[in-house]
């Protein structure tokens, strides 16, 4: 409580220092036109708005906003309204701002959620700033119904209606999926030619499908003289505006298999105006000490009309990279200082330009809980104190993991203005493509638990 009092204190002197008050009315005072004039207080802005999202879609929330000192001490802290939305000025020592979102799903399971960004004394606005929403959107029931086509074309094999390819001379009458998208793409292939459509899926329905229907040509994935590292696989995944419709990988052992060229699903549809990115990913996991750690490496490149793209390099996997988890480690297992964690990558891949620090915990009292931090890279993340929006002697964790995520971003903004819009374009998959930032990046993360 008696932070929370110290806050107001320092709101209130801020507040007294800008109307005047306190001034003297001696005599002595020299005339205003002589009074040396002090710098103007300014005062920086945060702005913001509070979403939850699934595959459902989005909503506003209300949401803790919560103020820190440079040492993470807390300050004071706000909450956003019921449309989600909060404007307001940044206490002069605040030198840190963290997101705080509780929520409850359908099963009545609980969920902490919180995102912390450093060094917000220049000011913090974002039009979005996005929770995930535990509640399950399910899927719907979608019968396609295959007499029409399977007379028309039965030396066709179909794509999208179900886990494998589906040879139409053999189906059955009806293949059934269960969507959770909003549309999906299907397409038809016979020998090089693949012709692609769209179809609704935002309600359990029977679609009869027809030859006539699939009139967009398709384009193979040019993977160029691509060579495999070790458990790499590649994904290409195409969206019209927020929806995917379409996502499927290829690993070495497909990639190199004989038969590749013909049942080959890598394939884009320009006619039907899809955004298509390709992404190569590799993973490693050991275990160790009671430990498992697990990395992931990948790089994303968007794909042109013509199947082309430039393939993005991974983040070196080197002892610089190492250097850094290392400092990590010791920075956490080091209880003399103020610091939590030091987060310094300056060393590794000079394309890399945030970080991320994510704490995942069970917890007896907050439930699943889930704390972010996002960094430049290069930077201490202090012993953030929140107040009495979430109590020290409330958090008992247990079953804890640690991330950390590097990325390489497309962009030539200033940190603090690369931060605000890669967290806005979590808002939708259109805000990612606008923001440009996922193309051509390089993401590595290491997992601990």
């Amino acid at each position: 409580m008696e932070l929370k009092y110290n806050g107001l204190f320092l709101a209130t002197a801020a507040a007294l220092y800008l109307t005047g008050c306190g001034g003297s009315n001696s005599s002595d005072t020299p005339p205003a036109t002589e009074r040396p004039t002090p710098p103007p207080t300014v005062f920086s802005t945060l702005s913001l708005k509070a979403l939850q999202q699934n595959s459902c879609g989005n909503l506003p929330v209300v949401a803790d906003v919560v103020f820190h000192k440079a040492n993470g001490e807390f300050i004071s802290s706000q909450q956003t309204q019921a449309d989600g939305t909060l404007q307001s000025t940044i206490p002069l020592d605040a030198q840190h701002a963290s997101f705080v979102y509780r929520s409850n799903n359908d099963k009545g399971d609980k969920y902490l959620q919180i995102q912390s960004v450093l060094n917000i004394k220049n000011g913090f606005e974002v039009d979005a700033l996005v929770f995930k929403n535990y509640d399950d959107c399910g899927c719907n029931a979608i019968n396609y119904n295959l007499e029409a086509l399977r007379a028309e074309v039965p030396d066709h094999q179909l794509y999208g209606a179900s886990v494998l390819p589906i040879r139409l001379g053999d189906a059955e009458d009806e293949a059934k999926l269960c969507a959770d998208a909003q549309q999906q793409l299907l397409f038809t292939r016979y020998e090089d030619t693949r012709k692609g459509a769209i179809f609704d899926t935002s309600q359990p329905t029977t679609i009869t499908l027809s030859d006539a229907e699939f009139t967009a040509a398709g384009t193979l994935l040019d993977f160029g003289d691509h060579t495999f590292e070790p458990r790499e696989l590649i994904s290409l995944s195409s969206y019209i505006g927020n929806v995917q419709v379409y996502n499927e990988h290829v690993n070495e052992a497909r990639y190199n298999h004989e038969s590749y060229k013909e049942q080959n699903g890598l394939v884009i549809f320009d006619d039907l105006n899809t955004v298509n990115y390709v992404s190569t990913s590799r993973f490693n996991e050991t275990n160790g000490f009671g430990i498992s750690v697990s990395t992931n490496s990948y790089a994303v490149s968007k794909v042109g009309s013509e199947g082309k793209f430039i393939e993005t390099p991974h983040i070196t996997d080197d002892e610089n990279l190492v250097r850094g988890y290392q400092i990590l480690a010791e920075s956490m297992a080091d209880e003399s200082g103020n610091d939590v964690a030091i987060i310094n990558f300056s060393g590794a891949d000079e394309r890399i330009n945030t970080a991320s620090f994510t704490l995942d915990w069970e917890d007896a009292q907050q439930g699943t809980a889930k704390w972010q931090i996002i960094t430049d890279g290069d930077d201490s993340i202090p012993n953030l104190m929140f107040g009495d929006i979430i109590p020290e002697d409330s958090v008992t964790p247990i079953n804890i993991s640690i991330n950390i995520t590097l990325l390489a971003l497309n962009s030539e903004l200033s940190f603090e203005d690369m931060r605000e819009a890669m967290i806005e374009s979590q808002e939708s998959f259109e805000k990612r493509v606008e923001s440009k930032l996922y193309d051509g990046a390089a993401v590595y993360s290491i997992t601990a638990e």
